[in-house]
């Protein structure tokens, strides 16, 4: 066990970042408490605080292999839940209009097994079993319905928080305050009152909404696929749909659309919908089942990253991660796991530090952190930057050299298509197990940079 590196430490925020960041601090403080401003059901229950909760969620191989290490034998327990797990490569599919693919480009034709496993789950039931999981830990003390209305700061150091309870305001004292506040975070408003400046921002305007219900598992579905995604390639399709098999017989099934053509939220407008879509298989699976929940509709109009990294000045004995970060178009299934490898990172700096203490263990943690935090952002908002600015209506800094990037991808991918190897990297890579700059990494570069030559001399022929 690590040297304790305090007394007390609070996390803001009791969703899956909360959770997670408080697990590790239970390492190396005697008492972490979270404080949730919703009220938290004792069952499988969404979020108040988390509006996509309603839809369609990825649990990412990076987010696996985080939760694994924090709680071991996290994947059976939620396969006890209810969770359905699938191979990639073989129970995930792409349905576009050319056909059924196991690669989003339509490269791959025939099934491969490559060795991995997902898991498929409502956001309610991952949730659950995080909570779960973490409030077992005995030093550990959860609140809900307890809205933090701010730090207390003194001598350049938080000292705690400000909170409203039915008996009133109050401060509790902490030796380290943690926010995983969400998208809402008010890290930036309580920078400046403080006295410091507040992280500038970059943004994608990426447009988004999606309109999600729960339909029973059709009793005559047959078919192999547990998650199918249907659509068509950028940027002449905007609209798209995707079945996750879920726990108790179910399907979550959400319609997506960008740009003001966004899935209505009334049965006959989510049909209609449906029907449009670039490939028919979709409305064939849906039309028949019986849908079970009530019809959700969440718009994201922009993708959010707030530049802690680049301030110069920030107070002692506080941090902030997860979406309070960077908050990511949820098409992409990429904020749970980018959260888990912020807090994978911050439980290894405060080991370094448990191990080889100093005078203040404590001193420079987020000037330290925050630097680590934005290298594993880079990964997932490049990846999700990239695929949104294929289309011409997104809004914000693209990329620099997306044309050679587009290049060096088409020639990737036809290496995909013949070799498992490289599509397994490649699976790894977008589910935020491994970094992006493994696919640029020697010896794989070569052979890319070696077809991207072929390819042009095969036009040029």
């Amino acid at each position: 066990m690590p040297d304790r590196l305090g007394q007390h430490a609070i996390v803001v925020g009791g969703s899956i970042a909360g959770l997670m960041a408080a697990r590790v601090l239970t390492d190396f403080f005697d008492q972490v408490t979270v404080f949730d401003r919703d009220p938290i059901e004792a069952g499988s229950a969404v979020h108040k605080s988390v509006p996509q909760g309603n839809h369609l969620h990825a649990l990412m191989l990076g987010g696996q292999q985080v939760l694994s290490s924090l709680y071991p034998g996290f994947t059976d327990r939620l396969q006890v839940l209810g969770a359905i797990r699938f191979r990639f490569g073989k129970e995930a599919a792409f349905f576009f209009p050319g056909g059924k693919s196991y690669t989003p480009t339509g490269s791959v034709r025939e099934p491969r097994d490559l060795g991995i496993d997902g898991y498929s789950q409502s956001r309610g039931l991952l949730e659950y079993c995080v909570r779960q999981c973490t409030v077992e830990l005995t030093n550990l003390r959860f609140e809900g319905g307890t809205a933090v209305q701010g730090l207390t700061y003194e001598h350049g150091q938080v000292r705690g928080v400000r909170l409203n309870r039915e008996g009133g305001a109050e401060s509790v004292a902490a030796d380290l305050v943690v926010d995983a506040g969400g998208r809402g975070s008010r890290a930036p408003r309580w920078l400046t009152e403080m006295g410091f400046r507040a992280p500038e921002e970059s943004s994608i305007g990426c447009d988004f909404a999606y309109t999600s219900a729960k339909f029973r598992t059709p009793a005559n579905y047959d078919g192999p696929e547990k998650v199918m995604l249907f659509g068509g390639p950028p940027p002449k399709y905007t609209s798209g749909a995707g079945i996750g098999q879920i726990e108790n017989d179910t399907w979550m099934v959400s319609l997506a659309g960008r740009f003001g053509v966004y899935p209505p939220s009334d049965e006959d407008g989510f049909f209609a919908f449906a029907k449009s879509l670039p490939t028919r298989r979709f409305y064939d699976l849906i039309k028949d089942a019986e849908r079970i929940s009530d019809i959700f509709h969440h718009r994201f109009p922009t993708s959010v990253q707030r530049h802690y990294e680049r301030l110069t000045a920030f107070p002692e004995r506080f941090v902030v991660l997860g979406d309070a970060i960077s908050s990511f178009n949820p098409v992409y299934g990429q904020g749970m796991s980018s959260a888990a490898l912020q807090v994978r990172a911050l439980q290894y700096l405060l080991r370094e530090r448990a191990t080889a203490p100093k005078a203040d263990a404590l001193a420079g943690l987020g000037a330290a952190y925050f630097p680590k935090a934005a290298e594993v952002i880079a990964s997932p908002w490049i990846l999700a930057a990239s695929s949104d600015f294929a289309y011409p209506q997104t809004t914000g800094e693209r990329p620099p050299n997306m044309e050679d990037g587009a290049r060096y991808f088409g020639a990737l991918d036809s290496i995909v298509a013949e070799d498992p190897a490289v599509h397994r990297l490649l699976v790894e890579v977008f589910q935020l197990a491994r970094p992006l700059w493994d696919l640029t990494a020697e010896p794989l570069r070569s052979r890319v940079i070696a077809r991207q030559e072929e390819l042009v001399a095969k036009k040029t022929a």
